[in-house]
């Protein structure tokens, strides 16, 4: 039975925290949140406190992917899936938790070294959203804050982790030849989402993630995060195009050198969805710019 999980939020540590902020205010629409105990700096994608954070730090790569449990019992039934895989989750101080705008925080890391966060009670804002940019918000609801790609140096091993112990469920499989190398991934999900985490195989470690994904409601949204995308000078690593599993999107490159995508639509799975093996991840588009186009 799969889990009753969602992506709560991630955590990133930036070298250059004033990029990640025009990043995500003024390109993506996310909204400023609070500055944190911890020194970090909050991001709202919807009603709740934090979706997103970013701190000072050489690391330029994910820092926190936060999965929260849908009530205590799942968050107890990951707790001990853990103890049982002999990893011993470690709860939370007062200060995490303030800065995680949580009720109750465990952290562990996955045999490969992802710093996995698992919470209950995600804490909501006193304030409405209001994005500058998006006035449209952003998709989250029953499906989480979007998705992320985790980079995995084992990816057959890696799976059971992800499926036996964490709890999560395959939507899908799939490899592709990419710039004379075969990239696999499998994408899992544990909500309505059709992938809510992704791990690839064959991608260079140079990250522990490949990127994030936001969701916005409607192609005219994402159209217009492309323009803003554009104007402000980002590299646009993969051209606006539409995924297998029905998601339309476009990438840009993060100031830590990971990617971004901005998407729309999409698949929503459930316990009678049928997994499929795809020979490619993108129905059409999604290419790398030309010269031209990158001009």
């Amino acid at each position: 039975m799969t889990a009753r999980l969602e992506l709560a939020y991630l955590g990133f540590e930036v070298s250059d925290r004033p990029a990640w902020d025009r990043l995500l205010t003024q390109v993506i629409g996310m909204m400023p949140g609070s500055h944190n105990s911890d020194g970090s700096q909050g991001y709202r994608l919807d009603e709740f406190a934090q979706r997103m954070f970013v701190r000072e730090g050489t690391a330029d790569d994910v820092c926190a992917v936060g999965l929260a449990a849908y009530d205590r019992a799942e968050f107890d039934a990951l707790c001990a899936r853990l103890r049982g895989a002999g990893i011993e989750p470690q709860a939370g101080t007062p200060d995490e938790l303030r800065a995680r705008h949580v009720d109750h925080l465990v952290r562990f890391k996955d045999p490969w070294g992802h710093p996995l966060e698992l919470c209950l009670g995600l804490k909501t804002s006193p304030t409405p959203f209001g994005s500058a940019v998006q006035s449209n918000g952003f998709v989250t609801g029953d499906m989480g804050m979007g998705h992320l790609i985790l980079v995995m140096p084992d990816l057959e091993a890696a799976v059971p982790f992800y499926t036996d112990v964490i709890g999560m469920s395959v939507s899908d499989t799939g490899a592709e030849e990419w710039a004379g190398i075969v990239l696999s991934a499998v994408f899992l999900y544990c909500n309505p989402r059709h992938h809510s985490i992704a791990l690839a195989g064959g991608v260079p470690a140079v990250k522990r993630i490949a990127h994030f994904e936001v969701h916005m409601p409607s192609i005219d949204d994402v159209g217009l995060a492309w323009d803003r995308t554009r104007s402000a000078g980002i590299e646009v690593t993969h051209m606006p195009g539409r995924h297998t599993e029905g998601v339309y999107s476009f990438y840009g490159r993060t100031p830590s050198g990971f990617e971004y995508e901005v998407g729309t639509e999409g698949f929503r799975v459930d316990e009678n969805w049928r997994q499929r093996h795809l020979s490619r991840f993108t129905l059409w588009g999604h290419h790398v710019p030309t010269p031209a186009e990158a001009g």
